[in-house]
């Protein structure tokens, strides 16, 4: 009976996570145009904005990506977000790789940035708001 049990339960648990990487594929990979423009903090202002998305571009490992520019407490973080692959919505260094951000598409034009390499350890993770 027990072994019954383990398969029922590891069947479910495949039907789940499969489920979840169709939801993920209907997805797809992050548009240039979801992330080109100006994003402030709730709190902040558009000039100088707090992420800036500019020029489609690709990493050091040929991946789609967007050149970007993160502003915060005097401090300018320049790299690149991954569009598209395994690494998807990292924002990383363009000379070393090294992952600075993660970036999340929130509903009503938001952005989530989510500090997770230097130089930004210590930063809080922060909500955007796009700019008009």
């Amino acid at each position: 009976m027990a072994f019954w049990t383990k398969v029922a339960i590891s069947a479910l648990l495949l039907g789940l996570s499969a489920q979840a990487g169709v939801n993920a594929q209907q997805q797809g990979a992050m548009q240039p145009a979801q992330l080109i423009g100006s994003w402030k903090s709730p709190t902040g202002s558009c000039n100088p904005a707090y992420f800036k998305g500019t020029d489609p571009t690709k990493t050091v490992r040929g991946e789609n990506a967007l050149a970007a520019t993160v502003v915060d407490k005097g401090m300018t973080v320049q790299g690149i977000v991954i569009l598209q692959g395994a690494r998807e919505g990292q924002m990383v260094n363009a000379m070393t790789d090294q992952a600075i951000f993660l970036i999340d598409l929130l509903p009503e034009k938001k952005l989530q940035l989510i500090p997770i390499g230097a130089p930004v350890l210590m930063w809080q993770e922060m909500t955007l708001e796009a700019c008009p």
